[in-house]
């Protein structure tokens, strides 16, 4: 029989934002249900096996600001951990774009990376780079469009030299097709399809997240872009599929669709868009983690 510590789950969250997250207030009662106790954990908080059976990351949202140590911490845990770590190291950097467009299993945007050593650079020769009138630059390790800006031929570069905390970052060619499509999240859970939604920028914005003014609208996507995801989903590391993980395109005016983002770490998974989903979330982390 299980004793009470391998029973109990620890949620990861962040440090500044401890709590359970609005998606997430479902989740105790989903897994109550199985027998599982769960308790909101920040990560780099001690997370003794004594104690706990697993842990499933969920909100460490500001980990990018400590990259390292966010990984380290992690890499540590002597319990099993969903996704795995070398699931989220991979994932942590949008280096992996490149590698996933360089495989096939995607297509991005026209994409430059630009090293600490190439700036400064304003934006014309950043653009040069991506053959593009307009783009976009991004670290690329960040979240929630932090230190995201828009470039423009002729137009003013970076307000700050994106080269002097040691960061790489991304240049990209603009998605046109975003502001006027929007943005589709589908998120998967134990590598099948789960749900969907549509997210779409506010008026005289590129960036979808609700807290710059984007709305969000639960809807079922085309069948090729389920299509897509998985296949993008399924060439992340691993011999199975992650646990959790959400596939943001753009519907292309030509071809395939643009992979924006492959979110592993710590993805708003929507479930509040599909009665269930928390409760499959719970089942199927109860199931990977042996509680």
């Amino acid at each position: 029989m299980k004793g009470p510590s391998s029973r109990r789950l620890a949620i990861i969250t962040d440090p500044a934002m401890p709590e359970l997250q609005p998606d997430d207030l479902g989740l105790p009662a989903a897994f109550g249900r199985l027998g599982v106790e769960v308790e909101a954990l920040p990560w780099g908080a001690p997370c003794p096996a004594e104690r706990y059976g697993a842990a499933l990351v969920r909100t460490p949202w500001e980990y990018f600001l400590q990259p390292d140590q966010f990984l380290a911490w992690i890499e540590s845990l002597e319990v099993p951990v969903l996704n795995a770590p070398e699931v989220l190291r991979w994932n942590h950097d949008k280096r992996y774009l490149l590698e996933l467009a360089g495989s096939g299993a995607a297509k991005i945007p026209a994409t430059a990376l630009v090293t600490p050593d190439d700036f400064p650079l304003d934006a014309e020769a950043l653009l040069r780079r991506v053959g593009a009138e307009r783009g976009v630059l991004k670290p690329t390790v960040s979240g929630g469009a932090w230190r995201t800006s828009v470039l423009t031929r002729g137009g003013v570069g970076p307000s700050e030299s994106p080269g002097e905390e040691g960061q790489s970052f991304l240049v990209q060619a603009f998605v046109e097709e975003l502001p006027r499509e929007g943005e589709w999240s589908l998120t998967f859970l134990g590598g099948e399809f789960s749900h969907a939604v549509l997210k779409r920028a506010g008026a005289g914005d590129f960036r979808v997240q609700e807290e710059h003014g984007g709305t969000v609208e639960s809807l079922h996507p085309p069948a090729e872009l389920v299509r897509e995801a998985r296949q993008i989903l399924h060439a992340a590391p691993g011999a199975a599929a992650p646990l959790y993980g959400r596939v943001d395109l753009v519907e292309a005016a030509e071809g395939r669709p643009y992979l924006m983002e492959l979110e592993l770490i710590e993805p708003e998974l929507f479930l509040r868009a599909r009665p269930g989903a928390a409760e499959d979330l719970a089942a199927l982390t109860a199931q990977a983690a042996g509680l």
